[in-house]
């Protein structure tokens, strides 16, 4: 969480163990999510820490007579639990779908939500998500697809074998673990072989004010973390839903640092009491907010100076230094690879963004 910055990073699953990304393995009764009431009706669905970069957290707002669900998350059996969680907490159907944004793990889910509920359910975004959930998350799903179904085979057969890629001999301890990749491989093609991308029926260009589930419910647009994302704002009870513009480890890969910066400004200025971010705990101070923030403008700055400089972007990569930000911010192991796995997309994008050629 690239379609999905973070899915595209367990691209390495042949190769090494990651946490398990969007694997179809949750029972649709008892997935182990959290679930925080940040506010009266006002639910964080936050995923297990040692999985939070495989799939989104979800929030659900509880009104008398409808409920509003802020993404759809990717894992199917893990979209049908929550979807029973809801069931058991209320009567009220879900009557809208709201994505933060269009990686995978934030969208995949909306195709399960309206065979759920029907014709008559709303999934409203960005527009910008008309165009890049089925074109750009679907894309990547196809893509992973049959990645696997190449791999697969082959590593299989090197785990006969007891040698890795590169030749080397595996261990037994490499051999249990390789085993458990190869099974969560298989999984995830058995969850996704056959994903549908469904993108929004309603769309939104800038700011929109609802009032849905009883509530204001306002839209909020920026480009960050991709271009089209949204920030849900609810201001009668100050929470935030940010999706990845703001959550436990910053993924730049499709997103604009500059802007992103400005956006993580506006969010100072809104009193917020409580966000729920697309990954990771719910936040109660901008302690995460300021450390994005400073990892932002420290690679803004170094990149636009190697840019100035006329440093190939290969050279840019190789001098720009963020370890600092990685300790910072990574709260984990986990964290910190994904840190250092996604470093050189950062630094590309704020590099292209500093020559005047990132793409819109």
């Amino acid at each position: 969480m690239r379609s999905t910055g973070r899915l595209m990073a367990a691209m390495v699953m042949l190769a090494a163990s990651l946490a398990p990304v969007a694997t179809g393995q949750a029972q649709e009764d008892s997935y182990p999510w959290v679930m925080e009431e940040v506010a009266p009706g006002v639910f964080a669905a936050l995923q297990p820490s040692e999985t939070r970069f495989g799939d989104s957290n979800s929030a659900v707002i509880i009104g008398l007579n409808e409920v509003v669900v802020i993404d759809s998350q990717a894992d199917p059996a893990a979209v049908r639990a929550l979807i029973a969680w809801i069931g058991a907490a209320t009567d009220a159907p879900v009557g809208l779908v709201i994505n933060t944004h269009w990686h995978g793990d934030h969208t995949q889910g909306n195709a399960i939500y309206r065979d759920v509920y029907g014709d008559d359910l709303e999934i409203i975004g960005h527009a910008s998500l008309v165009e890049d959930v089925p074109e750009r998350a679907g894309a990547f799903v196809r893509e992973r697809t049959a990645y696997f179904a190449t791999e697969l085979p082959a590593a299989y057969q090197r785990l006969e074998q007891g040698v890795f890629r590169d030749g080397s001999t595996m261990t037994e301890a490499d051999k249990e673990e390789q085993q458990a990749v190869l099974a969560r491989a298989e999984l995830w093609l058995a969850a996704n072989r056959d994903a549908r991308f469904v993108g929004p029926n309603r769309t939104y260009s800038s700011r929109q004010r609802l009032r849905r589930a009883g509530r204001t419910i306002d839209l909020v647009h920026y480009a960050g973390h991709t271009r089209g994302d949204t920030v849900v704002w609810l201001p009668e009870e100050g929470v935030a839903i940010t999706g990845d513009l703001l959550d436990d480890l910053p993924y730049v890969g499709h997103g604009y640092p500059t802007s992103w910066r400005t956006a993580l400004d506006s969010l100072r200025d809104m009193p917020i009491v409580s966000t729920i971010p697309g990954h990771g705990p719910v936040f109660r101070d901008d302690t995460k907010l300021n450390a994005v923030h400073g990892f932002l403008d420290a690679l803004i700055t170094q990149a636009t100076a190697a840019a100035a400089a006329g440093q190939t972007l290969e050279d840019a990569i190789a001098t720009i230094t963020l370890e600092s930000w990685r300790d910072r911010l990574a709260s984990d192991d986990i964290a910190a690879r994904f840190f250092e796995q996604s470093l050189g997309e950062a630094v590309e994008r704020a590099w292209l963004e500093a020559r005047d050629e990132l793409e819109q």
